[in-house]
């Protein structure tokens, strides 16, 4: 079968949508409760909403970002400044790109009502990723979250040092991971004076070369290779339209946006490959694949052999490397 730039082979067909195909939105939940703090969640909701206008003007007028508040009973929940919100309860809502969790300070039997303690852990389960923003770090560390009774994961506070209370940084960092440091830039631009240093060095980078924003971009798809990806996205990481996009990542990177991805899935399963004994099925799912037989063909097409024939000669090395790291140690001087 032919390929082209935006549906490419069978096997990964569902990567790169065809032009005017509908995209997935991102659901973001906002987990509150009675005496909440309202500012960190409001920046949180002024984030998204910015770069949903940034999206709608692209080329591709893409639907991102959708916020809910979310709560164990829905209905109206009153925050510390006396202002009521709306809340939806957490099971009309799909799989969650992320959860945020805002709180006050921590109510007294949070700890022990193990109907709420159920609710927040089959919530964090329906998200991505999980962050605390106000108080909210509190809260999960009263019911003990924080010390891995239930898994609660802060992927970006760890990464930038700081308590993951900074609900501006949080939000922005989420906008540069899913549509790169192009989209970024331009929400900062409707954001100003955030106060935080690596992002305002960002926004004031705007002579930034065509072959810079090819290679971010080419990163990206390398960083987010496990999910769906479409050309008109691609291009907005990169601030181009999509027929400049293509053209200029060629003639950048020698091959198409859709090679580029087909490669990265293969190194990301590679690496799985050698590191697990998770089975192929699998390991092509968390590759942004639909099945084994995919992740094969993908595999002859890139490097001309089987998954199951580059793990056999992987190990086969290790083992050998190993045998041969042991006699050295034990050979007579």
């Amino acid at each position: 079968m032919k390929t082209t730039d935006r549906t490419i082979s069978s096997d990964t067909r569902r990567a790169i949508p065809a032009h005017g195909e509908a995209h997935e939105a991102h659901f973001i939940g906002i987990a509150v409760f009675d005496g909440f703090s309202m500012l960190p969640a409001a920046e949180v909701v002024n984030v998204f909403d910015k770069a949903n206008q940034v999206l709608a003007a692209g080329p591709g007028g893409l639907p991102c970002y959708r916020t809910a508040f979310v709560s164990s009973h829905g209905g109206s929940v009153s925050s510390s400044a006396k202002i009521d919100v709306l809340t939806q309860s957490v099971e009309r809502l799909f799989a969650m790109r992320a959860l945020f969790v805002a709180s006050g300070e921590p109510t007294v039997g949070f700890e022990t009502d193990l109907r709420f303690v159920e609710w927040l852990r089959e919530t964090a389960r329906r998200a991505d990723d999980l962050f605390a923003i106000g108080n909210g770090d509190a809260l999960m560390s009263a019911i003990g979250e924080s010390r891995g009774r239930f898994d609660i994961r802060f992927p970006l506070a760890g990464s930038m040092g700081v308590i993951a209370r900074s609900a501006v940084r949080l939000a922005l960092e989420l906008v540069r991971q899913d549509f790169g440091v192009a989209v970024l830039r331009r929400v900062l631009e409707l954001i100003p004076d955030t106060g935080l240093p690596e992002f305002t060095a960002i926004a004031g980078d705007n002579a930034k070369s065509i072959k810079d924003k090819i290679h971010e971009s080419a990163q990206w798809i390398s960083r987010n290779c496990n999910k769906a990806i479409s050309v008109t996205v691609a291009a907005q990481t990169a601030g181009m339209s999509e027929r400049s996009y293509l053209r200029h990542f060629r003639a950048e990177m020698g091959i198409k946006p859709s090679e580029h991805l087909r490669r990265s899935r293969v190194e990301l399963a590679a690496a799985m490959l050698e590191s697990s004994d998770l089975p192929v099925d699998k390991i092509a799912r968390r590759c942004g694949l639909t099945s084994g037989e995919c992740l094969a063909r993908l595999f002859r097409q890139v490097w001309q052999i089987s998954p199951t024939e580059y793990r056999g000669r992987v190990r086969s090395i290790s083992t050998d490397a190993s045998r041969s790291a042991q006699f050295e140690r034990h050979r007579p001087t």
